[in-house]
């Protein structure tokens, strides 16, 4: 095939045999170090000739992501098998912002460091964010992504405990590309397209790299898949159920339960209706991007160089849900239209106000300045000097929202009929609120956010001195940081006066200096079954203004036996600094899908803890909690502490030397974590404090409504008394050979889970619409066949079954078939076309999730996709 981009990085990462889709090891090639440039691969600042290292890396280059449909780093990392969890993105549509995130080891987003270059990427989404948006990194500037699955504390500082994503971009790249992809489902929706610029140059002293990116992405909605058209009631044999429990028209609770208005007679009889939430919902959210970027270098003498990048990304974003929920109010026996002579509570879904719209608009922006030298002394020093500022600014609104106190305003003789106030009988029927009322009560939210960051970076490497085993390679640095993050919510919800629950304002800041070393330092070379011991050594000391001071450590082992075989194995610390937001965060409310335990208590004995504190606190032995949600309040903590945790990685590497062209890799990794910054769990805290446990009671500071007995609200703050403890096997293999005129490259990726445990719950194989998914195993298959012009991929993903962690059921495991073809109509044009799931895969049933019936960060919810596109070059 011709190939369409020549430069220094692309024939280096040509020793990877790219396939598309799957990340593959680093391995060392044949050459000499004079033959091949130094250069820092992820997981260490030391420049070495060679690709070998004692941490697991893989790589996944622009020609891989070139092949597939991908419009965001979010999907290329999201198929990764080291991926699990609930990592956001486009089908996250209830609490979803429109970032999107990676989320390694399903450790949670805000423990995997993204980098850009080796630097970090400001963190960004609606504000004071913890995790870094993949949305603010078009695809077209990468050149290639690295991802280390190893802690990295020691050379990168806080953050990197699951995993280091390192996106290396374009530097060396000349003339002028554009490229666009436009593809939908067989649904005839989520139709998104994307079109690129990139233009570069290069002259004896400099060269620079500059483009633009626009993504369009199209919707789908829930109605519009027979698996989700309707929320099932979350059984084994499931059937279609309407949903939520505040109904049009309104329900009320005199204190003997719930009641609807009878459409035929006008009564208030008790209530057996439900609403039906699904038509409202996205599948799958729409998204518009633009970017621009670009780098560049210039050298000022033999030795000095000064270099710059920039990005800036501007996304809007939408989701969109039911009409509001009207919910945790009392009127009085004086309220207009009250059939009773005593309070009630009352709810009421706002269908009149039309469904809540979701929007974000944000801007993240981020510029690195530096320069870089040699320093002739000794065997020669690369160094680097550089200052990165990255700000993302962030304004969200919801529109078709209910300002409750207006509400209450409206409702009652004294306060209605004057200053404007028009007079409501919020007891009428769905479709009878007037016109005047509704302009008086919605509104729209509006909130404003964001994150800055200042970094200074000072690094230094180069060969120490020599043993007779070989040189010792060094690193040296020191880094500066400092962290701002803020949300100024919408000034009603900040009185809890709006139909969303109350939230409160954030802001703070801190900041960090540390200072690190490393070394690679050769044990034994040239001897029978040690060709090459070398030992990896990295200390990191660090400084933060909210909390003190400490270190980090890396002791890592590469043992060559000979030309086939390589032991490698990693033992190391890491952490993470708990962010703005959990450290100064606004109280925020929220819901939580729950069961009460004293739902039906009266069928317990009258002994039991359970029995006497929901009796003291209820009284009716009748009570049933018929919701699945109840609210919440969410605190954060100025006095956390940083998450510490210990890593251990330990691995073969075998290339056979009679079959060319194949190589097997597998990988051990174990990470625990102490200390986890966690929200408490609200079911796990109920469950407990109406087990007798008094402490529990104490953290969930439970209120009931007085009338009904349900849980109004359960405070959930952050704690550092959680644990996390996962281990598993990596593998991979890779084969390429030649047959009937074709190259072949064939590759097997693979991950299995042995254990997830956090805080005595083992989610190893289970899912959960609140956890996400932790398959035992998941592997991603590819073959690879490349001609003179044109290039033919077969992709297979697959993820076991799994349990649903909160309903005796199974899962069924899932197996995704995609299939694209490259032409190459010149040296300038190529075209491409694929299917993506060709089989129109749906997602299996998660009974516990009955919002989408399924878990959408899991699994792909489009079906069958297809795809076109092209890459035209001057």
């Amino acid at each position: 095939m011709p190939v369409l981009q020549k430069n220094t990085v692309v024939k280096t990462i040509a020793l990877f045999a790219g396939v598309p889709l799957l990340a593959q090891p680093a391995f060392a090639d044949d050459s000499t170090a004079e033959d091949v440039e130094r250069i820092e691969i992820t997981g260490s600042r030391i420049k070495r000739a060679d690709m070998e290292s004692a941490s697991p890396v893989q790589l996944i280059s622009a020609e891989d992501i070139a092949a597939g449909s991908y419009t965001s780093v979010e999907q290329v990392l999201q198929q990764s098998t080291a991926s699990a969890g609930m990592a956001t993105g486009a089908s996250s549509n209830n609490g979803g912002v429109g970032a999107a995130r990676v989320d390694m080891r399903g450790m949670g987003v805000q423990r995997t460091l993204v980098l850009v270059n080796g630097r970090r990427m400001v963190n960004s989404g609606t504000g004071a964010d913890a995790a870094v948006d993949l949305n603010t990194i078009p695809l077209a500037m990468i050149e290639r992504i690295e991802v280390l699955k190893d802690g990295a504390s020691a050379v990168y500082g806080s953050d990197a405990i699951a995993g280091v994503v390192n996106i290396i971009t374009k530097k060396n790249f000349e003339g002028l590309e554009l490229s666009g992809t436009y593809g939908g489902s067989s649904e005839g929706d989520a139709n998104t397209g994307d079109i690129s610029l990139l233009m570069g140059g290069s002259s004896d002293r400099g060269n620079f790299v500059v483009g633009a990116s626009y993504v369009d992405r199209g919707d789908a909605w829930q109605s519009d898949r027979g698996w989700s058209d309707c929320a099932l009631d979350g059984s084994t044999s499931p059937s279609c159920i309407p949903g939520s429990s505040t109904i049009p028209g309104g329900a009320i609770n005199p204190g003997d339960g719930w009641k609807q208005r009878d459409p035929n007679t006008g009564e208030w009889v008790a209530q057996t209706d439900s609403f039906d939430y699904v038509p409202y919902s996205y599948l799958y959210t729409p998204q518009e991007r633009v970017s621009v970027f670009g780098n560049g270098s210039y050298e000022l003498n033999d030795d000095l160089t000064a270099f710059t990048e920039f990005l800036y990304t501007k996304r809007t974003s939408d989701q969109q849900m039911a009409p509001s929920p009207v919910t945790g109010v009392t009127f009085s026996e004086d309220a207009l239209g009250n059939p009773y002579d005593s309070a009630v509570s009352y709810k009421r879904r706002m269908t009149e106000a039309g469904a809540r719209e979701f929007e974000q608009i944000t801007d993240t922006t981020r510029i690195v300045t530096g320069l870089q030298g040699y320093l002739d002394l000794g065997s020669g020093y690369d160094w680097d000097l550089s200052y990165t500022w990255g700000r993302n600014d962030a304004t969200s609104k919801v529109h078709n929202l209910i300002n409750n106190k207006k509400m209450m305003e409206t409702a009652y003789a004294d306060t209605c009929g004057q200053n404007g106030v028009p007079c409501q009988d919020w007891f009428a029927p769905e479709g009878e609120i007037s016109q005047e009322t509704l302009d008086y009560v919605t509104y729209t939210d509006q909130s404003t956010g964001g994150n800055e960051m200042n970094v200074v970076n000072f690094n230094l490497s180069g060969d120490a001195f020599e043993l007779p085993t070989g040189t010792v390679g060094f690193a040296a640095g020191l880094e500066y940081r400092e962290e701002k993050g803020w949300y100024q919510p919408d000034s009603v919800t900040v009185a809890g006066e709006s139909s969303q629950s109350q939230q409160d304002a954030t802001s703070g800041s801190y900041d960090t200096t540390s200072a690190y070393a490393e070394f690679a330092i050769p044990l034994l070379s040239d001897m029978r079954f040690a060709d090459d011991v070398s030992l990896e050594a990295a200390v990191r000391w660090f400084d933060y203004s909210t909390f003190g001071s400490d270190n980090t450590w890396k002791l890592g082992l590469t043992w060559k036996v000979d030309d086939e075989w390589m032991l490698r194995g990693v033992r190391s610390t890491a952490f993470r600094a708990p962010s703005v937001d959990e450290l100064y965060g606004g109280n925020v409310g929220s819901f939580d899908y729950v069961t009460d335990p004293c739902s039906g208590y009266g069928a317990l004995d009258p002994s039991s803890s359970t029995y006497q504190m929901c009796h003291s606190e209820i009284g009716d032995t009748n009570y049933q909690f018929n919701d699945f949600q109840i609210e919440s309040t969410w605190l954060s903590d100025d006095d956390l502490q940083p998450e510490t945790a210990d890593t251990w990685t330990f691995g073969v590497v075998y290339s056979p030397d009679y079959i060319d062209n194949l190589s097997l890799t597998i990988d051990y990794y174990k990470i625990e974590i102490d200390d986890a910054i966690v929200r408490i769990d609200s079911q796990q805290y109920l469950d407990a404090c109406y087990g007798g446990n008094a402490q529990a009671c104490d953290t969930l500071n439970i209120s009931r409504d007085s009338l009904t007995g349900e849980i109004s609200n359960v405070d959930r703050p952050l704690t550092n008394v959680g644990y996390q403890n996962t281990s598993g096997i990596d593998s991979n293999i890779q084969y390429g050979f030649e047959g009937f005129g074709i190259d072949w490259s064939a590759n097997l990726d693979s991950t299995y889970l042995i254990e997830f445990e956090e805080d005595g719950n083992d989610y190893a194989g289970t899912i959960s619409g609140m956890t996400g998914g932790y398959a035992r195993w998941r592997s991603n298959a590819s073959l690879k066949a490349a001609a003179d012009n044109w290039d033919i991929y077969y992709k297979m993903r697959y993820i076991h079954s799994m349990d649903d962690l909160y309903e005796d059921y199974e899962v069924s495991s899932v197996t995704y078939h995609d299939v694209s073809g490259q032409y190459y109509v010149n040296d300038s044009l190529s075209l491409k076309v694929g299917i993506d799931n060709l089989f129109d895969k749906e997602p299996p049933y998660v009974p516990s999730y009955s919002d989408m019936n399924t878990v959408p960060e899991a699994y792909d919810v489009l079906g069958r996709y297809f795809y076109a596109g092209f890459t035209y070059r001057m």
